[in-house]
């Protein structure tokens, strides 16, 4: 369980884990691999002043700084194991099914009276977590062999200012998971 200390905003943010064809090598590298040559891009209300269409290659230039390096797969494991996923991901065969406690056996619910409580919900925490973990290392392994000669990368973005990154579609084009940390 991630545990966030210091200014805490209530805006969302997002991890993206994006397969591009090669490693970007600039701006427009990148604005051709997303946009292909489109000059605009549809963000719908994730655009600012009311408008809809937003130029793409500020987008590019956003997304070229968040790249820093070829993602290892513990990088794309922590990208994944605290989040949601969109729901397509619940679609794949390839993928582990999500977690549900309803349907887990050995999930067992704590009582609000119990005098244990608090030690009860940290041994599920870390049983839950261990799940986490070990379904996000076989979903990055998983997304690493479907995109074996790609160039991988892990970015977030968050929607107090980069809501068109985060929310409007923008690796539409490319293979990507996008983790929702809401």
């Amino acid at each position: 369980m991630k545990i966030r200390t210091g200014f805490v905003s209530n805006s969302s943010s997002s991890s993206f884990i994006v397969a591009f064809p090669h490693k970007p090598k600039s701006v427009e590298d990148v604005k051709k691999m997303l946009f292909g040559r489109q000059e605009w891009h549809y963000a719908d209300y994730y655009a600012p002043k009311n408008e809809t269409d937003v130029p793409t290659l500020p987008i590019a230039e956003n997304v070229f700084r968040q790249i820093k390096k070829k993602a290892t797969k513990k990088d794309m494991v922590e990208s994944i194991c605290h989040g949601y996923f969109d729901s397509y991901m619940d679609l794949i065969d390839t993928f582990p099914g999500r977690y549900n406690r309803d349907e887990d056996p050995d999930f067992k619910p704590v009582d609000y009276d119990d005098s244990k409580r608090l030690e009860k919900l940290n041994e599920q925490w870390k049983y839950e977590e261990k799940i986490n973990k070990k379904r996000a290392e076989n979903i990055a392994d998983v997304f690493a062999r479907m995109n074996k000669g790609k160039y991988i990368a892990v970015m977030e973005f968050s929607d107090d200012v980069e809501a068109i990154e985060e929310h409007s579609g923008i690796f539409e084009r490319v293979n990507s998971i996008r983790t929702s940390y809401h």
